[in-house]
């Protein structure tokens, strides 16, 4: 028989029994568990006769810090409804662990609803109580919230640190990976999933928009995310949809924005303001945990920057076409910067295409700037093939060249560099050491060493910032030197190129500008990469001469 919190009450009662289990208690003893606390309150009922058991209700894998629970929610609406007059439950944790909320039900929402309230554990019975549960009861609700802070503190610093370690701790893997079955906390790519994450950047860089890309995945049959982790491995999320999963423009845009796919995987995005508050914000970038070539990428850095570029440029096809226009994107007006414009001329049987400036079109005071697409064209593609020819020259030279003496000059002439300005320091803070003494024998004036102090002050701190630059730029010569020249590869893959195409003109272009006098400047991608390459070579060339 159970005797413990029997109790003497000749009121006959009809009781829901209320069970609680979080994920963190999951990883406790099995003392809290549902079929534990079942145990125990029907225990307590049978040493009880005048409490007749009429529902029970339970919330898996729930917090207590809110209320927000499908199972206690029921027991709400019972209670309402009159189904029952008493809840019992296993102990005061299992009704909640947030102080107010939980002191707020048992000091007015149950006595409101006449209701009768029993935690076996904690001995708090409300038919029965005294003043020492008057002082017990809200202590042992603090004490419980004080639990819930403690845990969620330490959860958010162990999480942090396995972020930070590069471990992958999210619910679900992107699209094309998935996790190793070695280690849950590493991505490994997944084959079949992968080839289609290649193929939508693929099909972006040819000018096909999110909207064409969803609609041609959804006709040759391709499965959505979702339903491909759904019929692959049991996947359920809270976003799914009635019926079948499709692709979307949204979901292709998101795919094309997500740096895992070039190997970092960045997490921690959002964040909730305590471990009160359920409700994420997102966080901006400089917040979140981001590891850099974490695992294997799927998509070449540089084809996911060109299609970043694409993205945040207006490139449309035109209604009575099927292919993007090889321009399309990256024709600008040279004087008032804005996009231009393709427009059709019809004289005759003929049709001519030109780009006029956007702000002329618009009448917003900009001249026409028009030039004609076949000219443009031609002038694009025979500075592609020169500057190919440029970067397969460049490319051999690059292969005779001593990587580690290029990072040896550079480095010697940084380490120059922080010395002058380490000396210079030095030389700043003896001289504001001394401008005390003389402060003190009486040289100078109060006001005169606070001004010359000050002075002082501020050329040792910017000092300071310079050495702090110039370490930051002997780290990247470093990191630099340690790479490769893989962009130049992006130039000489077209070497046989015979034609014009949005593709080759997005891989290999940032933008072109037309001025009035029908002058066409080129601005190539990698333009730094390019100017630091060819210094390197000369600056060894020096070096060895």
């Amino acid at each position: 028989m159970y005797h413990r919190n029997s109790v003497i009450d000749e009121q006959f009662y009809k009781a829901i029994a209320y069970y609680r289990l979080s994920k963190e208690d999951r990883r406790k003893s099995e003392s809290d568990s549902i079929a534990n606390q079942r145990k125990l309150v029907m225990d307590f009922i049978s040493a009880n006769p005048n409490i007749t058991l009429v529902k029970e209700a339970y919330d898996d894998g729930y917090t207590g810090t809110n209320y927000d629970r499908p199972g206690f929610k029921s027991v709400v609406e019972a209670l309402k409804n009159g189904e029952a007059d008493c809840v019992i439950v296993k102990d005061l944790s299992r009704l909640g662990r947030e102080y107010i909320e939980t002191g707020k039900y048992i000091e007015m929402t149950f006595p409101e609803m006449n209701v009768r309230f029993i935690a076996i554990n904690d001995d708090v019975d409300t038919s029965n109580r005294s003043y020492g549960d008057d002082l017990m009861i809200p202590f042992k609700n603090l004490m419980n919230e004080n639990y819930c802070r403690e845990l969620s503190y330490k959860l958010r610093r162990q999480f942090k640190i396995q972020r930070d370690n590069g471990e992958f701790i999210n619910n679900f893997a992107s699209y094309g990976y998935r996790r190793d079955p070695q280690d849950k906390h590493k991505l490994v790519i997944d084959e079949c999933a992968s080839e289609v994450v290649k193929g939508i950047f693929e099909m972006t860089i040819k000018g096909f928009s999110p909207d064409r890309i969803a609609a041609y995945l959804n006709k040759n049959g391709i499965m959505a995310p979702y339903e491909y982790k759904r019929q692959t491995s049991n996947y359920t999320s809270g976003f799914k949809g009635a019926g079948e999963s499709l692709w979307n423009h949204v979901t292709i845009r998101r795919m094309l924005a997500n740096t895992v796919y070039i190997g970092e995987l960045a997490q921690g995005k959002t964040a909730t303001p305590s471990f009160k508050i359920k409700k994420a914000r997102t966080l901006s970038r400089d917040m979140w945990s981001i590891v850099e070539n974490n695992h294997e990428a799927i998509i070449e850095p540089e084809v996911f920057q060109t299609v970043q570029k694409i993205l945040s440029r207006d490139i449309r096809i035109s209604s009575n076409e099927q292919v993007v226009q090889p321009l399309a994107g990256v024709v600008f007006c040279g004087d008032c910067g804005r996009a231009m414009c393709r427009r059709n001329v019809k004289r005759g049987n003929k049709t001519f295409h030109y780009y006029w400036c956007g702000a002329y079109k618009r009448k917003q005071g900009c001249t026409t700037h028009n030039i004609s697409q076949e000219m443009l064209e031609k002038a694009v593609f025979d500075s592609i093939k020169n500057q190919i020819n440029v970067m397969v020259e460049l490319d051999e030279l690059a292969n005779q060249i001593d990587v580690g003496a290029i990072m040896s000059l550079k480095l010697k002439r940084i380490e120059l560099l922080i010395t002058e300005k380490e000396n210079e320091r030095d030389k700043h803070q003896d001289t504001s050491m001394k401008l005390y003494d003389s402060y003190v024998e009486e040289l100078i004036s109060r006001e005169e060493y606070r001004s010359m102090k000050e002075k002082y002050v501020m050329k040792i701190k910017e000092c300071e910032a310079a050495i702090k630059e110039l370490e930051e730029q002997r780290r990247q010569v470093i990191e630099d030197t340690q790479g490769s020249n893989s962009w130049i590869y992006q130039f000489i893959k077209y070497k046989d190129m015979d034609e014009l195409s949005h593709e080759i003109v997005v891989a290999l272009i940032d933008r072109i500008d037309i001025y009035e006098d029908k002058r066409i400047q080129i601005t190539f991608n990698y333009k730094n990469e390019f100017l630091e390459l060819v210094n390197n070579v000369n600056e060894l060339r020096k070096e060895v001469s």
